[in-house]
């Protein structure tokens, strides 16, 4: 006959497979009782007990009590089994998995590193039950932003995988889609494109082009054509991505609200701003349905439709959104989260017209929270940056505005290398400062660093090329210099109008 611990913990297994978690709270409880009062306080049982208890804690949100008793699960199984059990390492790598959950990435990384430790210890370096391990750790280093130290270990498990399964199974795809996110985070573009294109080869073969995992393939690739400028490439597999999830979820699926903001995204970037709104509009309705009304996805979708609203001036209808955004960004994730500073940002900008003092308060805020969330060099401080800078030189504070802009420079050369497109716009965006500044020989010097990246990495018809043109043309014209001044403005419009420099058929 079952013990009453035993049948208890089978009941909050079954219902927590089923999807009950309400329902499996009461059993959970009454079998971790039952664990302590047959077995005592140090037995596994108990252990086993908390655990599943402290997951169905975690999968309802209620974070402090799954940590209170995942926590004590932990120290009961390295009383009973010793510190370096498998069921140490299990316990170790659920706990892990909660503080990621919070994207509190710092207290989930020695957890993971011991995890990782223990099975190390106990297998083969090319043991395939280590990737899960290894993915672990490297997964805590991605979301932290330290892609140097996530890149290695991913290689790792891929190198693992290939030796140990077809050159087309689908589990090599999350493996490559996470080497693709790193590739493109770093810059490496072209990287990226072939990691995402042999995800997208792998689950054509094997999943089949009518599913899920394919349709999100299809939406990163997309993403790594956004990144290159190649609009024309990535507006049909966002729109394939769109009609497979379409046809293979249910009708609110918070995957169609996803696509349906890239696809908006894209308009918009081409100058469709009514097909941009309309959809963006569909997005934020699908996510309240699906979320609810506070939810990072719902601000996220808000916050779009607020930077469109901004670049259109419609200044008194982004304000309201970003207001809303920023609350539930505080309110569910943190104060000091980076989605709070994306609407600092944004906030800035609409409060920037009227109030100096409280568009750079915005500002320094989100600032403060990026270099504490990735660190003072990492390439997302830059936007801080360059935002306070782009506020100091519309009211005429050259000095501060340079220094920020030039801190900004020494960031993207640091992190992605001097020849890099991210260096060369911020090189730009210094030289723009100093045409207004009317320094032309220090205005010419930047933009042609600019150029020269540009002209290496993305060749010579690239459109931020033509920026770069126009700007060296401005100073020419303002020094004296016409001629050059007129051969390059010339060769800008030659890149964004190829068709008026045609000669003429003459047949």
């Amino acid at each position: 006959m079952k013990s009453e611990w035993k049948q208890l913990s089978e009941e909050v297994l079954a219902l927590m497979q089923d999807g009950r978690l309400e329902e499996a709270l009461a059993p959970a409880r009454a079998a971790a009782e039952s664990a302590r009062q047959e077995k005592g306080e140090d037995h596994p049982d108990l252990a086993l007990s908390l655990n599943n208890l402290g997951e169905l804690y975690h999968m309802l949100g209620d974070y402090p009590l799954a940590e209170a008793a995942m926590a004590q699960s932990l120290q009961i199984y390295e009383t009973a089994s010793g510190s370096k059990s498998n069921h140490v390492a299990d316990a170790l790598t659920n706990l892990a998995e909660l503080y990621m959950t919070q994207e509190r990435y710092a207290d989930a990384e020695p957890l993971m590193q011991r995890a990782l430790a223990i099975r190390e210890d106990k297998l083969d370096a090319d043991d395939p039950d280590l990737t899960t391990a290894i993915n672990g750790l490297a997964m805590v280093y991605l979301a932290g932003g330290h892609y140097e130290k996530s890149e290695p270990l991913l290689e790792r498990v891929l190198k693992i995988l290939e030796k140990e399964l077809a050159d087309n199974h689908p589990d090599l795809g999350p493996v490559l889609t996470q080497l693709a996110v790193i590739a493109q985070a770093t810059g490496r573009l072209q990287d990226a494109e072939t990691h995402l294109r042999r995800v997208v080869s792998i689950y054509e073969k094997s999943i089949g082009v009518m599913h899920p995992a394919f349709a999100k393939a299809l939406a990163q690739l997309s993403e790594i054509y956004l990144s290159m400028g190649l609009f024309q490439a990535a507006e049909p597999l966002l729109g394939q991505a769109l009609e497979i999830r379409r046809a293979t979820l249910e009708e609110n699926h918070p995957e169609i609200a996803a696509s349906l903001d890239r696809l908006a995204l894209l308009h918009q970037s081409k100058g469709e701003l009514h097909q941009a709104e309309s959809m963006m509009r569909q997005a934020i309705e699908i996510y309240q349905k699906a979320f609810g009304e506070d939810h990072p996805a719902v601000a996220q979708t808000q916050n779009n439709l607020a930077e469109l609203f901004l670049n259109q001036g419609r200044y008194d209808e982004a304000g309201p959104l970003l207001e809303t955004s920023l609350r539930t960004r505080e309110t569910v994730l943190d104060a000091n989260h980076p989605a709070v500073a994306q609407s600092l940002n944004n906030l800035a900008v609409v409060y920037g017209r009227n109030s100096l003092d409280l568009a750079e308060q915005l500002h320094r805020r989100a600032l403060d929270i990026r270099k504490l969330a990735f660190g003072s060099e990492h390439p997302a401080v830059t936007q801080s940056l360059d935002n306070l800078a782009a506020l100091y030189r519309a009211h005429n504070r050259v000095e501060d505005a340079e220094a920020l802009l030039k801190e900004s420079i020494a960031i993207w050369e640091q992190s992605v290398g001097r020849d890099n497109p991210a260096t060369a716009q911020s090189y730009y965006k210094l030289g723009a400062l100093y045409i207004g500044a009317e320094r032309y020989i220090e205005a010419e010097e930047t933009l042609k660093k600019a150029r020269t990246i540009v002209e290496k990495t993305l060749g010579p018809k690239d459109s931020h090329l033509a920026a770069i043109f126009e700007a060296l043309s401005m100073v020419y014209e303002k020094t004296g210099r016409t001629m050059e001044g007129k051969e390059y403005a010339a060769r800008a419009h030659k890149i964004r109008k190829p068709e008026h420099m045609r000669k003429p058929d003459l047949n």
